[in-house]
């Protein structure tokens, strides 16, 4: 072990890890918002991302994912969308 380096931690060990200041995802869908609100359940927690323009999102993620994240209100945060498919229907 490295003394001051970060930890990353599984369910059997702990590995030293390097962190790095910004990330590349895939998901070309990278949208900035604000925390609106937060809405914790057992398992899953609600999150409403202000977009701006009057528009929100909502995402659905797990409470522990929520908590990991720190997430709160006015937390600068960013909806990442990646879907492999958008279906349409009409009535």
């Amino acid at each position: 072990m490295v003394k001051g380096k970060p930890k990353l931690s599984f369910y059997t060990n702990t590995v030293d890890c390097v962190m790095v200041k910004t990330m590349k995802i895939s998901a070309r869908n990278q949208i900035a918002g604000t925390v609106k609100s937060i809405k914790k359940g057992p398992v899953s927690t609600e999150v409403v991302i202000n977009i701006g323009g009057g528009h929100e999102m909502v995402s659905s993620i797990t409470t522990h994912s929520a908590e990991s994240l720190k997430l709160k209100e006015g937390s600068k945060v960013y909806a990442v969308v990646k879907a492999s498919e958008v279906m349409v229907a009409v009535d």
